[in-house]
């Protein structure tokens, strides 16, 4: 739940400078993505957050208050726009962050588990092409059935938080003895735990074997995901908080993603294979 107000007067997320980094690369690339796409796509380019928030983010660090995921997506023109939120007062406050924004726009916002309300989801006329941002707080809160549902049948790529720092080795220990775990709920399978039982000896190993596994699982779905492009988020300790992973079916969305990550929010450029 969002306890900090905004300047609007509505609930705003308390969020840590890192949220700053991950948006600012999301905007990219639905700026290259839109850009490449609309012309190729007229009428036919579709936005999806799953976990959309109250729509505005208070940085802690600087004090500054800057948009949220799906207020930023807004400001493209896809023809549609499925927003999800859980909490009851983080939902309200998109709802009127939207009306006042973007009252004109076809956009679905819908208050629950996206994982209940994933198969209310309906593109523009086929064929579309769509992009999902999938950004849990947590991994008991996304299933990887959710993602095949949300992707079956469809052309649309996916920019997922893969929480290795933060949800997976932090917490590893709570999922290695557990036959079910929120762990396997959100990869997928659970081959990492017999590979960590008979030979794995350290956690960042078996961490190392749970995103090989989940990125084999977005394979099999039919993604192509190229080695090295996930962009990790750090903490102001320069220590590993999650990675944004890219996935798309074409590969023109990797293309795309790898500009978009050559230069960080920072003016660093960054080198990759």
């Amino acid at each position: 739940m969002a306890s900090l107000l905004g300047t609007d007067g509505l609930p705003i997320r308390d969020s840590g400078i890192w949220a700053k980094e991950k948006l600012h690369y999301l905007e990219h690339y639905l700026n290259i993505f839109f850009i490449g796409m609309r012309k190729k796509w007229p009428g036919k380019l579709y936005y999806i957050d799953l976990f959309s928030g109250p729509g505005r983010c208070h940085i802690r660090e600087t004090g500054e208050e800057i948009d949220g995921s799906p207020l930023i997506a807004l400001r493209f023109d896809f023809a549609k726009y499925f927003f999800f939120e859980m909490d009851p007062d983080c939902h309200k406050a998109l709802d009127a962050r939207i009306k006042t924004r973007a009252p004109n726009k076809n956009i679905t916002l819908t208050q629950g588990d996206c994982n209940q309300g994933i198969g209310n989801i309906k593109p523009p006329a086929s064929p579309a092409l769509g992009l999902a941002f999938i950004d849990p707080t947590g991994i008991s809160q996304i299933s990887f059935e959710t993602i095949q549902k949300l992707t079956l049948n469809r052309r649309i790529d996916l920019i997922i938080n893969f929480p290795e720092g933060m949800g997976i080795r932090m917490n590893l220990h709570q999922y290695t003895g557990k036959e079910t775990s929120a762990l396997n709920t959100f990869i997928g399978t659970n081959r990492w735990q017999g590979r960590f039982q008979e030979a794995l000896t350290s956690f960042p190993q078996a961490c190392h074997e749970i995103a090989a596994e989940y990125l084999e699982n977005l394979r099999s779905l039919g993604y192509q995901i190229v080695d090295g492009s996930q962009i990790p988020v750090m903490t102001n300790q320069n220590r590993l908080l999650y990675y944004l992973l890219f996935a798309s079916k074409n590969p023109k969305g990797n293309e795309f993603w790898k500009k978009i990550g050559v230069i960080n929010p920072h003016g660093q450029r960054k080198l990759f294979p």
